[in-house]
């Protein structure tokens, strides 16, 4: 009987798929794919290797579920990770789709220029269908993680982690700093020091930790106002994202 040799393969070598390369490294045998072949790597000990773990980590668009779906069917892996930012209910569509292997959401973590230690950093919280909890792939995916020096935890399903991330990471953080902007306007019209006038709640934030003062700055980058279009079903939200789009170029001028 041969016995099969294991390879993880990364789908987008850009920031969060070139990190995870990074990360995972010394741990498995890997190769990364990308629509831009410069970019593609490998570290395999031999060609016929077959995938375990396909990681995605291509941006959120339209193509994004055809994208997967192509991917599995060229790598055949035994399970995939999305650590993609996604809209909610991504993983479960497609889970309905590829019901017969795991499809873990697992959202990556972190600030660009410290990805990697951030990686290493903050728990990597995952979830799976409950079908597959406590499957060997379900395992091996703490199991390659904990041996990549990454603590992971996991969460109850993966709607919930692809609200975590929107919600409680990039958009908070933009919320934040959408409030710092309104200030930092209010204090030019009064003629006020935005800092003096922070001092205010310095005491508080050591105190209670629940006054932040954020630095009110242009938010530009491709996270933070990228994901807010991600949740487009709630009125509610829509209205948050609105106020935040308003404010950011509002400051701008």
């Amino acid at each position: 009987m041969i016995e099969i040799s294991y390879k993880d393969t990364i789908l987008g070598m850009g920031e969060v798929g070139s990190t995870i390369f990074q990360l995972l490294n010394e741990v498995v045998q890997l190769e990364g794919a990308d629509i831009d072949k410069t970019k593609e790597r490998k570290k395999t000990a031999f060609n016929h290797e077959q995938t375990y773990f396909l990681h995605i980590c291509i941006p959120y668009s339209e193509g994004f579920r055809d994208a997967v779906l192509d991917a599995t069917k060229k790598y055949n892996p035994r399970a995939v990770i999305i650590h993609s930012t996604v809209p909610p209910r991504t993983t479960q569509k497609l889970q309905e789709v590829l019901h017969k292997i795991p499809i873990i959401s697992a959202p990556t973590r972190g600030v660009h220029r410290n990805f990697l230690s951030d990686m290493k950093r903050y728990t990597k919280f995952f979830a799976v269908d409950k079908k597959f909890v406590g499957t060997e792939e379900y395992n091996e995916f703490i199991k390659r993680f904990n041996n990549a020096g990454v603590k992971v935890e996991s969460m109850s399903s993966t709607t919930t982690t692809e609200l975590a991330k929107i919600l409680t990471d990039t958009t908070y953080y933009g919320w934040l700093i959408t409030y710092a902007q309104i200030t930092k306007i209010l204090t030019d019209k009064y003629g006020v020091d935005y800092d003096e006038m922070w001092k205010f709640a310095d005491e508080i934030q050591k105190f209670l930790d629940n006054r932040p003062k954020m630095f009110p700055g242009f938010i530009g980058g491709h996270c933070v106002m990228n994901n807010l279009e991600l949740i487009k079903d709630s009125d509610i939200f829509s209205e948050v994202v609105d106020i935040m789009k308003e404010m950011n170029l509002r400051y701008k001028k």
